[in-house]
Formats: C-alpha cells, sequence, structure tokens
C-alpha cells in the first residue's frame, strides 16, 4: 500500500512541475506540416481559425525547442498552419520552507525557520492554430 502512495506522489510531481501546453479549440485529422506566420496578414490561403494555444515554460528553454514543440502540437491538432501572436516573459514564485516556532518539553527554545519565495523566469508563448479551406472538404 504503501509503495502505491509513493508511486502517485511521484506521478504527482513528475506531471505538475513540467512545462504546460493549454488548447483551446477544435481537432482535425493530424497533418504532416505546418507553416508558421507571425502576423495574420502573412497567411495568404482562405482559413479559419481553429483554435488557441498557450505554451508556458522555463526562461532556460531554447527558442528553437518551444517553437518545434508548438508545431508539433499543431500537426497533432490538425493544423495547416501557426501564427505566433505573442511572445513574453514572466516570473513565476514558489513558495519555499515555512514558518514554525517551537518549545521543548522543559522550556527550552527549539527553533525559528523563515519562508523564502523564489522567483523563476519563464516565457508565454501564445499562438493561434489555422486550417486552410480548401483542406475541410470533408465537413
Amino acid at each position: 500500500m504503501r509503495k502505491i502512495v509513493w508511486m502517485g506522489v511521484l506521478a504527482f510531481a513528475l506531471t505538475s512541475c513540467g512545462n504546460r501546453i493549454i488548447y483551446y479549440g477544435r481537432s482535425y485529422q493530424p497533418t504532416q506540416q505546418v507553416e508558421i506566420f507571425f502576423r495574420e496578414s502573412d497567411v495568404a490561403e482562405q482559413s479559419e481559425i481553429m483554435g488557441k494555444v498557450v505554451y508556458e515554460v522555463s526562461a532556460r528553454k531554447r527558442s528553437e525547442k518551444v517553437q518545434n514543440k508548438l508545431m508539433n502540437e499543431g500537426k497533432r491538432k490538425g493544423a495547416d498552419a501557426i501564427i505566433f501572436d505573442d511572445i513574453s516573459l514572466t516570473n513565476t514564485g514558489s513558495k519555499t520552507g515555512g514558518a514554525a516556532v517551537g518549545a521543548s518539553k522543559r522550556g527550552g527554545f527549539l527553533g525559528l525557520f523563515g519562508s523564502r519565495t523564489k522567483y523563476e523566469k519563464g516565457q508565454q508563448v501564445k499562438a493561434t492554430l489555422l486550417k486552410y479551406k480548401k483542406n475541410l472538404s470533408g465537413r
């Protein structure tokens, strides 16, 4: 039983501390290629917005890896193109430690522990996934 509890705690820790991709929208059959744009006016094909994606990741992550991760997500969702809308740096804070005061049974002082907030730099990338109208014939 104890082993199962520790496996659950480990699984939660591994999934809660990772990078997050948040997607709202429709999904289609996966695609093999996703075109990249940085302005909506550069998209020549008639298209519809199929969804919005937000990727929150450490600022240490290289931009090529972030771009590839979002492109792969677009392919998985069936997008034909992706428009990178906004790239911003963020600060995330997490508390470490806690405050506690204690005394022993004999009246002695055991300790005082303070808390500290550690800030980490992150980046948030927002993008729009597009589906070309010529590829929507099955709708």
